[in-house]
């Protein structure tokens, strides 16, 4: 195959941080990575670099928006050939669904707005010659509302420049750890609270490690609140990680998640606990535990911080996870899809 141009278009509304978006890190920059070592020329630019002329053989548009912008720069983008493929990681195409959106249901957004929202997200989308998505769910989802549409599994998988970092040795100290990322998961830390209380009761050595925004954190000497981090920083964080863990709550927003969270950990060979919800609920591999209710919380998170067990879980866990999801495999799906 011949190289080929290559955009990945984030429409994010900070133009100076897109980059920083965890979206745009797994959805473009991962996969670029992969793709610039098969040869071929990546960009990795904001919309508002195509208003000036800018030629590609495939342009990637992230959570795309319809706006004046978009339409001036997708005509002008077909009008010399070039394939345009919408990306969406999240159930932000739906309407319908807007009540479920994290944000709404942790009140720090109107599911009103949300919903208009959706609606200029779903209008850009209709626009692509072809949309991708990171879950089967996600596909099921939109095929339901436009049968016609060619549309395709690109799955997330574990960042290519982690391959490189060393794997967690088995940790001195005895942590759980979660990665809020937004401030929209009160509702899901809510799930696993009461087994971490119960946890610090029992476990003389155990901390909490809480890493970025939770505001019903409970009060605890031994729970630790950590600042989010840029990206770079963030592998160490998940490798110096004794235990993950992964709460969601089930709704159909959440049921469209990928598992990002255990991609992580397993990168490090860290154990992780998470909720059957999502891409969650098919991920059987050894090290990944799941919880259902309270009292699962509670059990699987006991059964991990066993030595034994844990030794079991954590040991491979990189390689086995790595057969899961690879983004070399995921660059050599996109590009086929981009051709067909």
């Amino acid at each position: 195959m011949k190289p080929l141009r290559i955009a990945f278009v984030s429409s994010h509304p900070r133009m100076r941080r897109f980059r920083r978006d965890a979206s745009y890190i797994y959805r473009c920059e991962n996969p670029a990575l992969a793709l610039s070592a098969l040869g071929h020329k990546i960009s990795l630019i904001h919309i508002t670099a195509l208003l000036i002329r800018r030629d590609f053989d495939i342009a990637v548009f992230l959570r795309p928006s319809r706006s004046w912008m978009f339409d001036y720069v997708t005509d002008r983008l077909r009008a010399r050939g070039t394939t345009l493929i919408g990306d969406a990681d999240d159930l932000i195409f739906d309407p319908a669904c807007a009540q479920f959106r994290p944000s709404v249901r942790n009140n720090l957004s109107d599911q009103m707005k949300t919903q208009s929202k959706f609606i200029l997200h779903a209008s850009a989308l209709a626009k692509m010659d072809k949309v991708q998505f990171s879950t089967s769910e996600l596909v099921r989802r939109y095929l339901a509302l436009h049968p016609q549409v060619q549309c395709a599994l690109i799955p997330n998988a574990g960042h290519r420049s982690w391959r490189v970092l060393p794997p967690a040795s088995p940790c001195s100290e005895r942590n759980i750890s979660y990665f809020s990322g937004t401030r929209t998961h009160d509702r899901d830390f809510s799930l696993v609270a009461p087994a971490l209380e119960a946890l610090l009761q029992r476990h003389d050595d155990l901390k909490i490690r809480i890493v970025g925004p939770v505001s019903n954190i409970f009060d605890h000497p031994r729970v630790i609140k950590i600042e989010k981090v840029l990206f770079k920083d963030y592998p160490q964080l998940v490798r110096a990680s004794h235990i993950s863990i992964a709460p969601l709550e089930d709704t159909p927003f959440n049921q469209c998640k990928s598992a990002l969270k255990a991609l992580e950990a397993g990168m490090m060979n860290v154990p992780i606990v998470t909720s059957s919800v999502g891409d969650y609920s098919g991920l059987d591999v050894e090290g990944v535990l799941r919880a259902n209710s309270a009292s699962e919380w509670e059990s699987q998170l006991e059964f991990a911080l066993d030595p034994e067990n844990y030794q079991r879980l954590s040991a491979g866990l990189r390689e086995r996870m790595q057969g899961f999801a690879d983004v070399d495999d995921c660059a050599a799906k996109f590009l086929q899809f981009a051709a067909s």
